[in-house]
């Protein structure tokens, strides 16, 4: 007879065993699914950085026009790039329009010399002199600012702060408005105390503002770059200033917040970049030779163009990062209307050409564009959009 223990001991051996060889096959199965995974991640991986970097080498023969939209737009009206489209406006109002021509909003007003200024979802315009601002969302609500005295320059912020310089005979005023139009801060200067606003700018949360003065001082003429923290910080310091720099023999009628904590100013004679969220340091100082053209910029570069004293084109364009690192010096002939720098690219246009510059200095594309351009503007990729007198194109780069 069977000894029974001995039978439950051996069932219970081999039960334990197939449980041993069924965890032993669980963790295989989990190990092979977990290397497949790692090797699929992997190849697409390398295919998306073989992708890319194809892509961002990649040169250009000519374009073709893969949609085209006609539109209307009357006599003395300017364009400027706006969110996924552009804005367009006259002294007697201004408009939003997608890239595929569908209207978003429209704000009548009547102006002598409107001035306009973008950031982020916002734009502000106001009459130069006159005393009236509208604070514009990309939704089309808008709040009307009455200033009282007559606008000289004027600012917004990514969140729909707006600052002003205003007008009022010996004395100057810089006044901040709240989104919903309240007067926030009023700033008085004179040129015997702080000087005269050349320039003023805004972080992206309108936290910092960024003034530029220009004030005489024994017989000489110096810049003074200043900064105000509205938020906490600055309420321990004096009217709000929690940082200056002087510079003797400048004049800086330039200045711009790249994003929340990092702005720069342009003399005629030197680049500062400012980094700081709370107190703004200068953080690199370039004297300059040569005359400055013109200043573009966004988030991650400033360029500066000169006149090419080399041979190699009419012009250059300088290209420093938020740091002050020369990225590219890069030199070209053709009369530009504007300059954008996009993921990957620098792209210099005018009404009937256009020039794709990569970041390494790789001539991608120098040729022609559609004719009468007022505005290009990138769609991603190899895609433009092209405002023309009376049309929308879609440009597509082959």
């Amino acid at each position: 007879m069977t000894n029974i223990r001995e039978y439950r001991k051996k069932k219970e051996n081999r039960e334990g065993k197939k449980q041993e060889n069924f965890k032993t096959q669980i963790a295989r199965h989990r190990i092979h699914t977990t290397l497949r995974i790692i090797c699929i991640v992997v190849v697409l991986a390398v295919a998306g950085i073989g992708i890319y970097a194809q892509m961002k080498n990649q040169t250009y023969s000519g374009y073709v026009i893969v949609s085209s939209v006609e539109k209307q737009q009357s006599s003395g009206t300017s364009v400027r790039a706006y969110q996924n489209g552009f804005i367009t406006y006259s002294k007697d109002g201004i408009s939003y329009t997608d890239y595929k021509g569908n209207a978003m909003w429209n704000q009548t007003y009547e102006m002598q010399s409107p001035i306009v200024t973008v950031r982020d979802k916002w734009v502000a315009v106001g009459d130069y002199n006159g005393h009236m601002i509208y604070d514009i969302n990309s939704d089309g609500s808008v709040q009307e600012i009455d200033t009282n005295l007559p606008i000289r320059q004027l600012t917004v912020s990514a969140n729909g702060v707006v600052a002003a310089v205003l007008e009022d005979s010996s004395v100057t005023w810089i006044n901040v408005y709240n989104p919903n139009g309240e007067k926030a801060v009023s700033i008085k200067t004179t040129m015997q105390k702080l000087g005269y606003p050349m320039a003023i700018s805004l972080s992206d949360t309108g936290k910092l503002m960024q003034v530029c003065y220009l004030k005489a001082e024994s017989g000489s003429m110096k810049s003074v770059v200043s900064f105000y923290n509205f938020g906490e910080v600055g309420q321990n310091y004096t009217d709000t200033l929690v940082s200056s720099y002087e510079y003797a023999n400048s004049i800086v009628p330039f200045s711009a917040f790249m994003n929340g904590s990092v702005a720069f100013s342009v003399a005629d004679n030197q680049l500062n970049i400012y980094e700081d969220a709370e107190i703004p340091k200068n953080i690199y100082q370039n004297f300059l030779s040569e005359e400055i053209q013109d200043i573009y910029f966004n988030e991650s570069y400033i360029g500066l163009v000169f006149l090419d004293t080399q041979g190699n084109g009419k012009y250059r364009v300088d290209l420093y990062n938020q740091t002050g690192t020369l990225i590219l010096s890069q030199a070209f002939s053709i009369e530009y209307k504007d300059i954008i720098f996009t993921k990957d690219n620098i792209i210099i246009y005018n009404e009937a050409e256009c020039m794709i510059v990569g970041y390494s200095g790789k001539e991608k594309y120098t040729g022609e564009i559609t004719e009468q351009t007022q505005l290009l503007k990138s769609l991603g990729s190899n895609r433009f959009l092209a405002v023309t007198q009376d049309s929308l194109d879609i440009l597509e780069m082959k």
